[in-house]
């Protein structure tokens, strides 16, 4: 009976050596965990297995919780009440709104990013380094020189926030040049009555002196000969500013409407933009989910080397005391194949950790295939524990 489920264990482990598009790591994986049920030597490995499970299910789960579902990035605003200018402002403020968030969900998955980078350097540091270490101690007693160090972290190169950031600015009303340019019109209109008045009234257009209330009087008296024959100052003075303020307001409204008609084409522009620059951005943040994962993936696959390089060590440390071996020609065959098995995965450890991870924020094809090429050499390894 222990035979057929060794056997059965073993046709799992080849399986998923050989399909590796089929979950290499999570069916050798699973084979290990089932070995918890056999004899304690294999407990010894099983456990490690489970708890790396453990820790690959709390980081999953944590992604989960992370993951940003998407908004949409489109710069929709209710119904607005109000004139033209109005509407655009609001329009602006709603693309305004929408570039902040996207920043600022960019901003976040970055600090995930180094928080999982801190993390793992952390490990690498603690855990892994101590390990590695005593493997090349070892590997130097029996006189094998010559292994790369390990690499302190893999390089990650990530996008700054703040590049290409877009800045939104608020419109324009246009009431200010507005009023200017009503107010010179209105100006220009009142100094027309007055020369149109002085050439009716035989005066002079450019006084010699400060105009009084008589000059006054006949200037507007001779305007007011446009309504009737008699003139009557009063009137003449009313058409003078009423016509002078009439056509000020008329440029005045006409310069409103088109610094609206104006804002509305560049609110739109502007919303476009947003849109744009939000679709950008959330490509960005497919892309650093991804190099976060595959960090997530390298750490539980860097774990199971970890695992493995403390077994052997041990199995090394045994046959250096046993055999009474200083050299690696007086070390047993079994044992010679051990460092063997230690150097493999010292010199594969170290280049998938001196590969760099990322650049610009996009993960490296170089840096996968270093994974994929991790995981066959582990994977290898643990299906020769159970053959």
């Amino acid at each position: 009976m222990m035979e057929k489920e060794v056997g059965k264990k073993e046709e799992e482990v080849a399986e998923a050596t050989e399909n590796p598009e089929k979950g290499t790591e999570e069916a050798a994986s699973e084979a290990v965990s089932k070995e918890a049920e056999t004899p304690a030597p294999e407990k010894v490995e099983a456990g490690a297995e489970e708890q790396s499970g453990a820790n690959s299910d709390s980081e999953e789960k944590a992604v989960e919780s992370e993951n940003f579902e998407p908004a949409g990035c489109e710069v929709i605003i209710p119904p607005a009440e109000g004139d033209r200018h109005t509407r655009a402002q609001k329009q602006v403020e709603a693309a305004r709104s929408l570039v902040e968030n996207a920043d600022s969900e960019i901003e976040t998955c970055l600090e995930n990013i180094r928080r999982d980078l801190e993390a793992f350097e952390q490990y690498e540091e603690t855990a892994l380094k101590p390990v590695v270490d005593e493997s090349r101690r070892l590997l130097a007693e029996v006189g094998v020189e010559g292994l790369p160090p390990l690499p302190e972290a893999t390089a990650v190169d990530l996008e700054a926030p703040d590049k290409e950031r877009l800045e939104i600015r608020d419109l324009s009303s246009g009431k200010g040049m507005a009023f200017f340019w009503g107010l010179v019109v209105t100006l220009a209109a009142l100094a027309g009555w007055w020369v149109y008045g002085a050439q009716k009234a035989g005066l002079p257009i450019l006084p010699t002196k400060v105009p009084g209330l008589e000059i006054l009087e006949k200037i507007s008296g001779a305007i007011s000969l446009l309504l009737g024959p008699a003139e009557n100052a009063p009137v003449g003075a009313a058409i003078a500013i009423v016509s002078s303020l009439v056509l000020g307001g008329l440029v005045y409204w006409i310069l409103l409407s088109m610094r609206a008609v104006k804002n509305e084409k560049v609110a739109q522009e502007i919303a476009q933009e947003a849109g744009f620059y939000c679709r950008k951005k959330e490509e960005c943040k497919e892309k650093m989910a991804q190099v976060r994962e595959h960090l997530k993936e390298l750490k539980r696959t860097v774990q199971k080397y970890q695992v493995l390089l403390d077994e052997k060590n041990a199995a090394l440390r045994r046959a250096i005391f046993i055999e009474q071996a200083d050299s690696l020609e007086k070390l047993h065959a079994k044992s010679r194949q051990t460092v063997e098995e230690i150097r493999e995965l010292l010199q594969q450890l170290e280049r998938t950790l001196g590969t760099p991870m990322a650049r610009e924020g996009m993960l490296t094809a170089e840096s996968v295939e270093a994974l994929r090429q991790a995981k066959r050499v582990v994977n290898d390894h643990i299906l020769h524990l159970y053959n």
